[in-house]
């Protein structure tokens, strides 16, 4: 059985989402953190770093005083490895399965964060991950891990992935 299963594809494919909705439902089980975005009616203000266990803080907006980018938004690295860090080793010590929202923007901010996200790839715990669809040197480190699936994702293939996330998440749990 493949260890980690990473969900790689475009932004607005769905990748959050699809994490958010089955990681929730066997949220006792499962470590982690995702990603959500802070919206003002229909415009995006910043994203927010949700964790499994009930914690968020903004990690990305407009307002944040930050010399790291991610997008338009400037990136609060104190949450990132204040929380999500945290997140993420607590999830390696205490839950069956460990989910990560995404893997491929925020490691080059941080070097805490990138060794923690190898430590936890490279653990026994299996490990759900969303990446994006680009191509870069740590990524392609990343997917070609032993027991590692890419699994990719597209608006119309969605329903079909799901499908295989949730039989893959059953048989990890």
């Amino acid at each position: 059985m493949i260890k980690n299963l990473l969900i790689a594809g475009s932004p607005g494919t769905g990748k959050t989402a699809l994490l958010r909705d089955l990681a929730l439902a066997k949220k006792t089980r499962i470590g982690g953190f995702y990603t959500e975005p802070i919206m003002a009616g229909r415009m995006r203000k910043g994203l927010m770093i949700r964790t499994l266990d009930g914690q968020d803080r903004m990690l990305a907006s407009k307002t944040v005083k930050s010399n790291f980018k991610l997008g338009k938004y400037k990136v609060d690295i104190n949450a990132l490895e204040n929380v999500g860090i945290p997140a993420l080793r607590l999830a390696m010590m205490s839950k069956e399965l460990i989910v990560i929202d995404e893997i491929g923007t925020l490691e080059a901010m941080s070097v805490r964060y990138k060794e923690t996200l190898l430590e936890v790839l490279n653990s026994t715990k299996p490990v759900l991950a969303t990446m994006p669809k680009i191509s870069n040197a740590f990524l392609n480190t990343l997917k070609k891990l032993p027991d590692t699936q890419v699994l990719p994702l597209t608006k119309s293939n969605l329903a079909s992935v799901k499908q295989q996330v949730r039989k893959w998440l059953d048989g990890h749990l």
